[in-house]
């Protein structure tokens, strides 16, 4: 099951929300060494975890294992104001139909089973890409490894590299604007063999613009 929870919703669901921060920890901090981010209590919060932003929470039972963030491109992001200089100059889209795709993370565990399929990874991909659709944007901007990139056009996605490759941090990094089309939700659910919609809305509120049509679930 994945849930869509506003940051200014996410709010009231105090102890699901501790279990993301302490999911991000974990991932980025323990698994990744992303020693910059390490907290005393164990949980990863930044300045960008406000009420503006919407997280896309994979839960097997009560436990978080997959974890992705949108953050508006009209208020502060990471592109821009955390580090504008894997741009190398160029411009960076932004606007109301417009969010950046953070803090991606799915369980180390979960990409692994008896019979080498990864469960989760596909559906959190979906679910994101319903979690656009349903926000009514446009596209979302990501900072990934070259590599993966397409891969993200094999789901449907259209993408623009922003800049060229640069290393960040030790790592390759490429910043690209993937935009949603008509199809790139079918084609998710098709290439993850997928019944109908991931999502789960829980009091979200959804912001005043056109959502793209979004399928209800059905039972498998």
């Amino acid at each position: 099951m994945f849930k869509l929870l506003s940051g200014q919703c996410g709010k009231d669901d105090a102890g699901l929300m501790d279990k993301v921060y302490r999911f991000r920890h974990d991932f980025f901090v323990d698994h990744l060494k992303w020693e910059a981010c390490r907290k005393p209590d164990g949980r990863e919060i930044d300045e960008f975890d406000t009420p503006h932003c919407y997280h896309v929470v994979g839960l097997d039972g009560g436990t978080v294992v997959s974890y992705s963030r949108l953050l508006p491109t009209t208020r502060p992001h990471l592109q821009t104001h955390l580090y504008p200089e894997i741009l190398q100059g160029a411009p960076s889209p932004s606007g109301p139909h417009i969010y950046e795709w953070t803090r991606c993370a799915v369980a180390p565990a979960k990409r692994e089973s008896s019979r080498g399929v990864d469960a989760v990874s596909g559906p959190s991909f979906t679910a994101v890409a319903e979690a656009a659709a349903l926000l009514g944007l446009e596209g979302l901007l990501v900072q990934t490894h070259p590599i993966l990139v397409s891969r993200l056009m094999s789901f449907g996605w259209e993408v623009d590299p922003l800049a060229l490759p640069c290393s960040y941090d030790g790592s390759s990094i490429l910043p690209i604007y993937a935009r949603l089309t008509p199809d790139t939700i079918e084609t998710h659910r098709q290439i993850f063999r997928l019944s109908g919609s991931v999502l789960e809305v829980d009091r979200v509120r959804i912001p005043s613009r056109t959502p793209i049509d979004l399928p209800h679930r059905r039972s498998a």
